[in-house]
């Protein structure tokens, strides 16, 4: 049976834009959410302490776990609990909230991403969860240095009722369509209002056919697909809410029960850091969802299918999610030529050879580089500072752009040598690459893939069959 595809980390997020879209609605409930914030399973993971104010990351992780099936319909959907060879994390994305401007961002990371997991060696990332969530929080700041300050965990055991809770969610098919897998049968086209059991068919399905001409047509775009079913569903949910009115103090009461039963949250977390998950997505249009994807190509390592982190694209995301939209990069660097810019470079990130590696691409971009590249003064530098020369500010911009958005400026009272800038590598540099966008923007309305890079992305829609455009959301 093929192994579940996480889509219920999404679904929290969904949850969180239904109460935060409902103006009002959570304002009665919030003596209920506290009290069920409080009683929800504590997962034993340590994370990193944001300061007070700042923003913050939420890693929400979907475990693929089949302990709950206990039924022969669930057993042919899902497979047993010993058929998935232990609990995985299929999915893995962070949010990113900052409390004081009221905004946030979501990152995926796909399952097979190929990453180095601390004590097993290099493996696809979802694999990682089999030594628990501790292991993917240490797994992430090992490959991308990224901070995890809270902690949510679900699965799809109380995925149906959590559904059925909020309501049947309109879905457009513009053809039946079906899943031999998961169960998903849709026998016309048209407007279609999912209940529990068909929603979780249908944000499952990876194998999705649709019918042309009396015959069947598969996909053929795998996960790709099922992402784009998922996010579309989200987007549906979320505007299924405001639409039914999320001020019933028993549907609150209810959805609250349903979400926290099936949810694991660090031991940290309350009640008020969920409200700023909250309020950073408060005046998000569902449509308009800012969800990015980690840019990645597909490789074979070992004889398995991969997807390999592409650094020079990736860097601007990782930076966002280290530092929010203010992490640099947001002006336009000054117009100068590289040319005229003498730059050395120093290695305080411990990682054998940077500073060489360094070097030698930002004198390929044109670059002057003086001195033959060496060590700081010590290698354990978190950020990566562009120190400069009085006057030479303009210049620490230019370098700093093509950086991939890290780099704090320094100024220094003298020059550095025989250089205007000197670069001192920290432990979150990937890579010397040309300007990119400042930060991944958010999706157009059904491009769920918008900031992938051209390997990996796809603009076919959620529900193919029809050259028609789907919905934004919901019918």
């Amino acid at each position: 049976m093929s192994p579940l595809r996480a889509f219920l980390h999404r679904f929290v997020l969904a949850l969180a834009l239904a109460f935060a879209l409902s103006a009002g609605g959570i304002g009665f409930g919030l003596w209920l959410w506290n009290d069920t914030v409080d009683s929800a399973e504590r997962a034993d993971v340590e994370l990193a302490e944001p300061e007070q104010g700042e923003p913050a990351n939420f890693l929400i992780i979907g475990s693929d776990t089949r302990s709950f099936v206990d039924d022969p319909l669930d057993a042919e959907h899902f497979g047993e609990e010993g058929d998935a060879g232990g609990q995985r994390s299929d999915t893995i994305m962070i949010a990113h909230v900052d409390p004081d401007a009221k905004t946030g961002f979501l990152v995926s990371f796909p399952r097979d991403l190929w990453v180095e997991i601390p004590g097993l060696g290099e493996a696809k990332i979802n694999a990682a969860f089999n030594a628990g969530p501790q292991r993917v929080v240490d797994t992430i700041k090992l490959n991308f240095d990224v901070d995890v300050h809270h902690y949510l965990e679900v699965n799809f055991d109380g995925f149906r009722g959590l559904v059925d809770a909020i309501g049947d969610v309109p879905i457009y098919f513009p053809t039946p369509a079906r899943d031999l897998i998961t169960g998903l049968l849709i026998s016309e086209a048209g407007c279609h209002e999912l209940d529990g059991e068909q929603a979780l068919a249908y944000v499952r399905s990876r194998e999705y056919q649709y019918q042309v001409g009396g015959g069947w047509e598969t996909d053929g775009t795998g996960d790709l697909g099922r992402i784009r079913r998922q996010q579309y569903f989200i987007r549906s949910l979320a505007d299924e809410a405001v639409r039914a009115g999320f001020r019933n103090p028993l549907k609150i009461d209810d959805i609250l029960d349903e979400a926290f039963g099936s949810l694991r949250v660090d031991p940290g977390l309350t009640g008020n850091d969920l409200k700023a998950l909250i309020r950073a997505f408060r005046d998000v249009d569902p449509a308009e969802l800012d969800m990015v994807t980690v840019p990645n190509t597909p490789e074979t390592i070992d004889g398995q299918a991969a997807l390999r982190v592409i650094p020079e694209q990736a860097a601007a995301v990782f930076a966002r999610l280290r530092f929010g939209d203010d992490s640099g990069g947001e002006e336009a660097p000054p117009d100068i030529d590289p040319g005229d810019i003498r730059v050395a470079v120093r290695n305080g990130s411990g990682v054998q050879g940077q500073a060489r590696a360094a070097f030698d691409a930002l004198a390929d971009l044109g670059f002057s580089t003086v001195d033959p590249p060496g060590n700081a003064d010590r290698d354990d530098y978190d950020r990566t500072e562009v120190r400069y020369a009085p006057g030479a500010e303009d210049e620490a911009r230019v370098v700093a752009a093509h950086l991939g958005g890290i780099g704090e400026l320094v100024p220094l009272r003298e020059a550095p040598a025989d250089a205007e800038v000197l670069v001192v590598l920290g432990r979150d540099f990937e890579a010397v690459a040309a300007p990119q966008a400042p930060a991944p923007q958010a999706p157009a309305p059904g491009d769920t893939a918008a900031t992938v890079p051209e390997s990996t992305t796809t603009t076919a829609p959620a529900n193919p069959g029809s050259e028609a455009p789907l919905p934004a959301a919901g019918c």
